[in-house]
């Protein structure tokens, strides 16, 4: 269990901030929503692992939470739909990044920054932070709001529900700053966390019986486009289980957003399709896809059971990076797929793998920097024919890139 892989839009990288001056004005800070707008959050963080005070882990983490503002209500309420990648290396050297966990969301956040989330939804785990007073402000002052954190434990605890637990949470205007060329307002947030969790079995044997820990947060703020631009924790979280074990989780990270344009679908996969015949593989096909485009590589060659690209699959591939670089500002998805042979986790680990070769390749060739090129593997899920003859198995031995809308 981990706060820092549960939590949505905590982590990413930021430059040196450059504070100016306190201005005393008293302005009005709120979440400005506009339908069709398109925006996602990159972010790492490093989180430390105790039992009983012994270091058991140290965890490099990387996410990417894509969001679309779906609709918004008379009030300025929003309706965000979004989906979170938690991420992985694939091997010790700079490569393509693996999907570890995946989930999708949708909840509404109003002006003021008050969530309404299905009851049931496990993201996202930090809710209604920040929240805003419905009064302008000035830096130096201070608020407080409620607050709640909701933490799944099922999984690696083997308990039988949600966690939700309620916070109050100190805010604190601490002025302008100058943040990657913009001036932004820096609010910070502070909350401890103390709750007995209720649980009184476990199919795994201990239990979590109390759940404590705090959270120091600061949100960057563009007042003038009503967004969180980015945000900064330091957090700790800590697990007292019925036999007196201590689970201990602590870290800190960071996010930066990036705005997300509207996809022209039908023109990228038409310039793409051309661009493919003009360097001599015209026979690739290019479909639209709700994600994206998705170029669909059913005649890409390995050795049999290996992911090892041959020299001419290496050469396919470069031709291929250079039609994505044009397309820079978005990020690529890869995807392994394999015919009906073998056991499932052959299969799986098989597709993983050949997808996980032809995105180190591109990012390799500086295609795009790891945390924007992504994959993973299906297996035999997703077959385009039935595994009936050798033609058909070799349409669904494939890899799929897709440059992504967001």
């Amino acid at each position: 269990m981990s706060k820092a892989i549960s939590i949505v839009a905590l982590l990413g990288l930021l430059l040196l901030p450059k504070m100016l001056p306190a201005q005393g004005v008293s302005i009005p800070l709120a979440f400005q929503w506009t339908s069709g707008d398109q925006f996602r959050y990159y972010g790492t963080g490093v989180q430390k692992a105790y039992i009983n005070g012994r270091l058991v882990q140290t965890t490099l983490q990387t996410y990417k939470v894509s969001y679309s503002v779906t609709a918004v209500d008379a009030t300025g309420k929003g309706l965000l739909k979004g989906h979170i990648v938690f991420l992985s290396d694939s091997d010790r050297r700079q490569g393509a990044k693996a999907i570890s966990q995946e989930f999708d969301t949708a909840y509404s956040v109003d002006r003021l920054g008050r969530y309404t989330v299905p009851t049931d939804d496990v993201m996202p785990v930090v809710r209604h932070v920040p929240t805003f007073p419905d009064h302008a402000i000035k830096p130096g002052d201070t608020w407080t709001a409620k607050g709640e954190e909701v933490h799944d434990l099922r999984e690696d605890f083997g308990v039988d529900k949600l966690l939700h637990i309620p916070i109050d949470v100190r805010y604190t205007d601490l002025g302008p700053q100058l943040k990657n060329g913009r001036t932004l307002e820096v609010i910070s947030s502070d909350y401890n966390i103390y709750a007995n969790t209720g649980f009184t079995s476990s199919t795994k044997g201990a239990w979590p019986v109390v759940l404590s820990g705090y959270s120091h947060q600061k949100h960057f703020f563009n007042k003038e486009k009503g967004e969180e631009e980015g945000y900064e924790e330091e957090y700790t979280l800590v697990l007292t289980m019925n036999n007196q074990d201590v689970y201990e989780f602590g870290g800190d990270g960071a996010s930066q957003m990036t705005e997300a344009l509207s996809m022209n679908k039908p023109q990228m996969a038409a310039e793409v399709k051309k661009a493919l015949a003009d360097s001599g593989m015209p026979d690739v096909q290019v479909t639209q896809a709700e994600k994206g485009v998705v170029i669909n590589l059913d005649n890409i060659l390995f050795p049999a059971d290996s992911a090892v690209l041959l020299p001419s699959e290496q050469e396919k591939i470069r031709l291929i990076g250079q039609i994505l670089k044009k397309y820079s500002d978005r990020d690529i998805l890869v995807e392994g797929h394999t015919a009906l042979a073998g056991t499932a986790e052959q299969r799986q680990k098989l597709s993983r793998d050949r997808a996980a070769a032809v995105g180190n390749q591109l990012v390799r060739q500086g295609v795009r920097t790891s945390e924007k090129l992504v994959y993973r593997g299906w297996g035999a899920e997703h077959p385009v024919a039935p595994n009936d003859t050798e033609a058909h198995k070799q349409k669904n031995r494939r890899v799929e890139i897709t440059i992504l809308e967001n």
